[in-house]
């Protein structure tokens, strides 16, 4: 306590002496605003880095946009509506609408925003997978299995698709946003995903709230969590056709953890199987 006492005193005395020494006090200026010029660069640096990493998961996701423009004749209406018609009834021919209008019967269905920062987690996860999909690299690599078709087995193709919850469109009003319109217009699309949730082996698992699957079936603008992340498969492998699987975002400590929770979502593996 007297050591402490005595470090006190010795800092007191020093600043009661800048205080009574005139002359040191416009140095003392001086180096502040010296020492906050000298800091700009870093801050201008840290900012713009932030904000190229914002700019690099945004340009990720929209490399796969299905955009809202132009309401039910748009990308988004149309992919949407042909994966719903299918959960409905996976017919072989609304199963093949779906490869017609998509490019494929297996892919991740992500809705996202600008704004999001568990959206740029997953980012990660995403392009790691994608850049070692089907790669033999035993550091990196991931085994992607072929599956059994009527034409026999078939190399699987990583594929993504993404809704922004926030874009603009002409169809914007002052009342309902583009994507409050689509939610509207595909509630019932929203309430089967979520008892699509309530049915994998990752609810099961216990790694799904039923608060996080109510939002989803909510569909409401004020409680919708981005990333949510559908798995659409209709393929013979499928453990329920159309969403197969679902996430509310992407876990792991590093890139690679990350891509290894979406291929082992992709695969119906580990986390999302009772039986691994």
């Amino acid at each position: 306590m007297v050591v402490l006492t005595a470090i006190a005193a010795f800092f007191k005395k020093i600043w009661d002496w800048i205080k009574q020494t005139a002359w040191i006090q416009p140095l003392l200026i001086v180096g502040i605003i010296f020492g906050v010029i000298f800091s700009i660069p870093a801050i201008v640096n840290a900012i713009k880095s932030a904000q190229e990493e914002a700019d690099a998961t945004e340009n990720y996701y929209h490399k796969y946009q299905l955009s809202m423009e132009g309401n039910k004749d748009s990308a988004a209406y149309k992919g949407t509506d042909v994966i719903y018609k299918a959960m409905d009834n996976p017919s072989d021919e609304n199963v093949a609408a779906v490869k017609e209008e998509i490019g494929a019967t297996k892919f991740f269905f992500v809705f996202v925003s600008d704004t999001c920062p568990n959206c740029v987690e997953a980012k990660y996860g995403f392009d790691y997978l994608e850049k070692n999909w089907n790669n033999s690299n035993p550091n990196g690599g991931f085994y992607v299995p072929e599956i059994e078709t009527a034409e026999g087995k078939v190399k699987q193709d990583l594929k993504v698709i993404s809704v922004f919850s926030d874009e603009y469109t002409s169809d914007t009003t002052s009342n309902k946003t583009a994507f409050v319109q689509y939610m509207e217009h595909f509630q019932s699309f929203f309430e089967l995903s979520a008892e699509a949730a309530e049915n994998t082996d990752y609810y099961a698992l216990g790694k799904l709230s039923d608060s996080d699957i109510a939002a989803l079936a909510e569909a409401h603008p004020d409680n919708f969590l981005t990333p949510t992340i559908l798995l659409i498969d209709f393929t013979a492998t499928s453990p329920n056709p159309g969403v197969s699987e679902v996430m509310f975002g992407v876990e792991g400590d590093s890139d690679k953890d990350k891509a290894e929770l979406l291929l082992h979502c992709w695969n119906h593996t580990d986390e999302f199987s009772v039986n691994s």
